[in-house]
């Protein structure tokens, strides 16, 4: 019997490590959903929000987050000089739950554009005004022919 027992040895061991392999994956997993805190809905069932035909993944509404143009400014202050396209700042912004629609980023960038805070080099792009040439009133950019707004 005993003989029996020993010559089993390799078959427990690698059992006993295939056990604690699995033990080991199920802590990290197990950590993970400690770290999201909360927020695992917002992974597993996210929050599409549509505008036109184009969906956005959109993080859950955060109430202590910044809005409107403060959040369009500190997403764009992360890429000082970076030219955005307006579907780069929605995906951002409402990715993080700092907006409820792709309209509402609209409307910031519209008026940070009227007060000057952000020019657009060309059109559809948008970057963040010098604070030392910042003028009240910006022109609009002049639309290439044939696209129209």
């Amino acid at each position: 019997m005993r003989s029996e027992l020993v010559s089993r040895l390799p078959e427990y061991e690698r059992e006993a490590a295939e056990y604690e392999a699995k033990a080991r994956a199920l802590r990290q997993i197990i950590a993970g959903i400690r770290a999201l805190n909360g927020q695992v809905a917002d992974i597993s069932h996210p929050r599409l929000v549509e505008q036109n035909g184009t969906f956005f993944v959109a993080g859950a509404v955060d109430a202590d987050a910044p809005r409107g143009r403060d959040a369009v400014r500190r997403v764009m202050t992360e890429r000082p000089g970076h030219l955005w396209k307006v579907i780069e700042l929605k995906r951002a912004i409402l990715g993080r739950g700092w907006s409820s629609s792709p309209k509402a980023v609209e409307a910031s960038l519209k008026r940070m554009r009227q007060k000057g805070e952000v020019v657009s080099p060309r059109y559809g792009f948008y970057t963040l005004a010098d604070p030392r040439t910042h003028k009240s009133e910006t022109p609009r950019t002049r639309h290439p022919a044939g696209e129209g707004k």
